[in-house]
This record gives structure tokens, sequence and C-alpha cells, in this order.
């Protein structure tokens, strides 16, 4: 993959889990609701079910349309798209949620060009009655586009995209699909796939059927949890030291970015993480496992309470995770008998006369690393006397010019930090956000400072 592919990618994924984190509430609740008061739930009741029925219509792609309008364009950006949105599920519900996650930007980026256009024709006094007319009249605009437009080809795509699905399902072809998944997780577009792709097709069949094997095929924490055990048992290093921690964060904690970098320091791991992801996903549509809405993240603690009611779902959904561990484990654990190749960290740092204030661990939306780096750094701060420095976590969309600040990101996500916050900044770009060296490279940049 070429790196202006890649960058693309990185933010088109950055776009749609911007959308869907801050929601992930929501899915939630109607997956818990679902799996208690379902007619296959643990306590069924039709009355209260119709409470998930019509946030899965209406709520969840309102909420993904204002987001993204309001990331883009500000909150009337995210009430134009809320209007926008309505164009799209009044005329095609089964594609709501990924028509939503269209109709936000969109609406969005419509808003600032409008403001742009009338900004320099309005009189001192008048911008407020401007705004809302200007925001009303664009909002009917785009609700009509999006019903006459948008929603019959969101429609057909999704139609599209849900026979393929089915197909694959139906010719028990579905673990194909991890060929091309697991190699793009460890690139860390795992939040792209799972929220701009499975989550919508997904919550379309959980809506007809209760439940789906969709939920399961990125979030599955079994291949990562037999890289991070073969590192445990046969890595070397600071690798082996690190990895038995590193399990448990990403089977119980669900941060499955915590593994990624373990599998680019060798890249044949990406056999086990394909071989362990075919496997699970295999387990999983023979047993006819599934959940009743996206798990997030996707710890072994969430995906069982997402499990539908009975034992046989439990027990499948287990074996699905067990299987995809285990063939994981068995094929990493002779790629590191064979081959050791230990990752580097890469500095991109620019010189600044500013004195560092602040330091920003920054990523995607929804990726649990850098606040577990911030907690690493601070750790490490509260050695040194006299030096006062904040350190925070914060996703790319939200950063801002900070002459004062360090940045630390991952290498690949360098040029999306400097099309954020352009001009001259200090970032440090690593490889794995949790390896020590790099924060003692950076006490030592403080210490530095400080004489």
């Amino acid at each position: 993959m070429t790196t202006s592919i890649r960058k693309q990618i990185t933010k088109v994924g950055t776009v749609l889990t911007d959308m869907v984190m801050p929601n992930i509430a929501a899915f939630i609740a109607c997956g818990l609701l679902a799996a208690v008061c379902a007619p296959h739930g643990w306590w069924p009741n039709a009355d209260i079910y119709r409470v998930v029925s019509l946030s899965q219509a209406y709520l969840i792609p309102m909420l993904l349309a204002f987001t993204g309008g309001s990331n883009v364009g500000g909150h009337r950006g995210g009430v134009v798209a809320a209007i926008t949105a309505m164009g799209v599920i009044s005329t095609a519900q089964s594609a709501a949620i990924l028509g939503a996650m269209i109709a936000g930007p969109v609406a969005g980026w419509a808003v600032n060009a409008v403001d742009d256009w009338l900004r320099p024709h309005v009189k001192q006094g008048f911008e407020m009655l401007v705004n809302n007319f200007s925001a009303g009249i664009l909002g009917i605009l785009l609700a009509l586009a999006s019903y006459y437009g948008l929603a019959p080809v969101v429609d057909a795509g999704a139609s599209l995209l849900a026979s393929g699905v089915a197909n694959l399902i139906a010719w028990h072809l579905l673990p194909l699909a991890n060929v091309i998944i697991e190699p793009a997780k460890v690139l860390f577009l795992n939040n792209a796939l799972n929220h701009g792709i499975l989550t919508p097709l997904g919550m379309q069949a959980a809506d007809q059927v209760g439940k789906s094997v969709l939920f399961l095929v990125e979030t599955n924490p079994g291949p990562g949890l037999g890289i991070l055990l073969a590192f445990h048992y046969f890595g070397h290093g600071h690798s082996q030291k690190s990895a038995g921690n590193a399990a448990i964060i990403e089977f119980f904690g669900g941060i499955h970015e915590i593994y990624f970098p373990y599998v680019l320091s060798q890249p044949a791991l990406l056999l086990a993480a394909i071989a362990g992801g075919v496997a699970g996903t295999f387990t999983f549509s023979s047993l006819d496992a599934g959940l009743t809405t996206v798990a997030s993240p996707g710890s072994i603690i969430s995906i069982l309470l997402l499990t539908p009611h009975g034992l046989g779902s439990f027990l499948a959904v287990v074996a699905g995770v067990l299987a995809a561990a285990v063939i994981s484990f068995g094929v990493a654990s002779v790629v590191l008998k064979y081959s050791h190749q230990p990752a580097s960290d890469v500095e991109v740092i620019q010189p600044s006369k500013h004195a560092i204030r602040k330091i920003i661990i920054t990523g995607t939306q929804g990726m649990g690393t850098p606040q577990m780096a911030v907690t690493l750094l601070q750790a490490k701060l509260k050695n040194l006397n006299d030096i006062t420095v904040s350190v925070v976590a914060q996703p790319i969309s939200e950063l801002t010019p900070d002459q004062n600040a360090l940045f630390i990101t991952r290498d690949d996500l360098v040029s999306v930090v400097h099309d954020q916050v352009p001009g001259e900044i200090r970032i440090l770009a690593v490889t794995n956000y949790l390896k020590s060296p790099v924060y003692d490279q950076v006490l030592a940049m403080l210490q530095a400072q400080k004489q």
C-alpha cells in the first residue's frame, strides 16, 4: 500500500470513527436492551423492544449524522446534518445508518461553504438572522437531495453489500474476509473497517434476525491474544517482557491496537493474524454465533454481555474466540522461532525556541493506547523534580496549534497530524505507544530543557 493511499484511507477512517465512537453508548444501550427484551431475549417484552426498533431506525442515524456534521461544521453543521439525515431515513430505513454517515460530513462541509459565500455580504446586526435562515433553507435542500438522490444510491449499495455478505455466509466463505481484514487491522485501519462497513451491515442484519456474525469478524480478540501469548513464551527482550501484560489489556480491555506493533515488527506474523481470524470466523459461522450489536471495545467482557440469550450462543462465541487464539498462537510460535526482528522507533522532532509545557499523545478516535501511554508517561514524570508538564491524550481531529506542545503519535500518522496542525510543530513519531525507551527520551529532553 502506497503512502498516499494509506494516508487517504486513514483520513476516511478517522472521519468515520469520529462519528461512531462518541455515540457508541447508544449502540451498546440498544444491544443490551435487545438482548433482554427481544423475542428471543432473556425476558421478551414486545412493548419495550419497540424502543430498540425506533432507536435503530431514528436515534442512532440522527446521532451519527449530527456528530459528523458538527465535527465538520460546528453545531449548525450538526443541525443541518440531522435535517439532511431525515431524507435518508424516510426512504431508506434499511440503510439509514450508512446514509447518515455520508450525509453528516457532507452537510457540515456544505454549511461551511455557504457561510464562506454569505459572510462578506451580511450586514452587521443581521448575522443571527442569516445564519438561522441559511441553515434552515440549506437543511431543506439537502434533505430533498438525500431523499431523491442519496437514499436510493445508498439503499442499492447497501443491498448489494448485504447480498454479498449473505452469499459469503451461505456459501461458508465469510472467513475469507479475514484475509483482507487482519492485515488492514494491523495497519490501524480497524476502526474504519468496523465502524464504516461491518457495523452498518451488522445493524441491518441484527434488526431482522436479532443478531449478526459481522459484529464478531473484526472485534474477535482471539488472534491478538494468540500472538501476544506467543511473544510471551517464545519472544525475546522487551517484547517478551511486555507481551504478558499486553495480552491482558487486549483480551479483557479490548484494546486491540496494543498488539499491532508486535505484528509490524515481524511482518511474517501477519500469517498468524490471518490464520487466527479465518479460524475464528469459520467457527462463528459454523456454529451460528452472533452479537446483538457492535462490541466496543472488542473485549471478551463486552462480547459476552452482547451475546444473545442461550447456552448454545455463549458456547459458539467462546469457541470462535478460542479457535482464533489457538491457531494464531501456533502459527506465531513457529514464526518467532525462526525470525527475530525488533521494532524501532522513528524520531521526527522539529527544533523550537519554545519550551515544552504540554505533551499531547495523539491518535485516531477510539484508540485506547494513547490514554494508556499518558498513564505510563505521567508515572515516569513523578520521578522528576521541578518539571511541570501536562500530559494529555487527544484525538487528531481535536488538535490545535500549540507552540509549547510536543506531539507524540504513530509514525504512519505524522502526515495526518501535520494536516490537522500545519506549520512547524514538534513531533515524536513512534511505532509503539507503550515502548518505554521512547518516554525515557522525552524525560531526557525535559531535563535538558531545565538546564
